[in-house]
């Protein structure tokens, strides 16, 4: 049998990136030190409460440890961060039968609640080529990663390793600039280091919508000016896929775009997925009258013209990597056109660039892994992957 320990505790917040820093070296400790120890999982329960999930293969291991307590200094280093204890509890754990469920787990790439991503594994030893996807949801915490799921999924299955990463969003604290740009960078460069099963000479960088902007944006890091949030990026790219992107920020902000969110009861796009979060949907309302841009950026364009330069793909130099734009002529949310003119505008710099456009697609249609342009979006994949000259 196994134990299971199931431990309550708090952590004040402006201990939680030392906690989460702590971390592996308690684990470590524990696996060199603890008789016994099989496993342990953190989950946030809210914004200073955890539970630690421990697995121990007997009582007397989990009687044994809490014992030695704090007897090592890289574990009490991790129990200096905690504020206070809440509950222990052990239980028997009981297997139900093998399902073949997929290997996924959370990993946080920073302190706060929307630094994390689900990092999943295909079965097999690896290493395996990897697709980092990036949600959209017009930048907002309306919405989180959960609306991308199906597309892992998918791919894991087709033998990627996946990043599925959250980030945070306008609505939340340290959402728009910079902390948006900062946490999708954080979360690409995580991939340096998070698993050893991971190629991160073939990682491939997907984004629908708002996230298709994001994920642009990052292939686009390392020909940032060192000044630029994101520059000198960890892990290079080697090939970018946008799908129903947000491409051109400029135009964008001239038109309003995303003002429609100042409106909950408006009609969505259709296949939109409901709000995660409908509560951040207020007070987004109630400052979106002049579009989104303003609130991701911290101003217009004629206001933060050097912002708007570092982060619309469609002002930025050649990102070196190539390129596959995917957009329905029936997207009802981003204009097909911002997809178009930045694989012309790729391929006039001598840029690999493919543009696809989805006859009668909608804003979702491009991220649905039954509609028939999946077809192309996972061979495009798979050829990158056999070598970039294969687009």
């Amino acid at each position: 049998m196994s134990v299971i320990e199931l431990t309550t505790f708090t952590v004040p917040p402006e201990n939680t990136e030392a906690m989460l820093a702590a971390r592996p070296g308690m684990v470590a400790a524990f696996r060199r030190d603890r008789r016994g120890f099989l496993a342990a999982r953190l989950v946030r329960l809210d914004e200073q409460t955890w539970l630690d999930f421990v697995e121990w293969t007997d009582d007397a291991a989990w009687d044994e440890s809490k014992v030695k307590g704090a007897n090592l200094p890289e574990i009490a280093a991790f129990f200096a961060t905690i504020g206070s204890l809440v509950g222990a509890e052990r239980g028997v754990r009981y297997d139900d039968a093998e399902d073949g469920g997929r290997r996924v787990r959370t990993v946080a790439y920073g302190p706060e609640p929307s630094q994390v991503g689900e990092l999943y594994l295909p079965e097999g030893d690896g290493p395996f080529p990897v697709v980092a996807l990036v949600h959209g949801g017009y930048w907002t915490a309306m919405w989180d990663r959960r609306q991308i799921t199906d597309v892992a999924d998918d791919l894991v299955a087709r033998g990627y390793a996946v990043w599925n990463v959250e980030y945070r969003r306008i609505g939340e604290p340290g959402g728009g600039w910079p902390g948006t740009f900062l946490d999708v960078a954080a979360a690409v460069d995580a991939l340096d280091g998070l698993d050893p099963a991971l190629d991160l000479r073939r990682v491939v960088l997907l984004g629908h919508s708002a996230g298709g902007h994001l994920a642009t944006w990052a292939a686009h890091r390392d020909v940032l000016p060192p000044e630029a949030p994101g520059a000198r990026p960890k892990v290079t790219p080697i090939g970018l896929i946008t799908l129903a992107g947000a491409l051109d920020l400029r135009t964008a902000d001239v038109e309003g775009f995303g003002k429609v969110l100042a409106d909950p009861d408006a009609e969505p796009p259709k296949d939109a997925p409901e709000p995660a979060r409908p509560d951040a949907w207020a007070a987004v309302a109630e400052v979106v009258g002049d579009g989104i841009l303003p609130l991701l950026l911290g101003g217009h364009a004629a206001d933060v013209p050097e912002r708007y330069a570092w982060t619309s793909p469609l002002e930025l130099s050649g990102a070196g990597v190539p390129v596959l734009a995917v957009h329905g002529t029936a997207d009802e949310a981003v204009p097909a056109e911002w997809s178009r003119r930045y694989v012309e505008k790729v391929v006039a710099e001598g840029g690999i660039a493919r543009y696809v456009e989805v006859e009668g697609g909608t804003h979702f249609d491009v991220v649905q892994p039954g509609h028939p342009v999946w077809t192309e979006i996972t061979g495009w994949i798979h050829d990158i992957i056999r070598g970039p000259e294969q687009a």
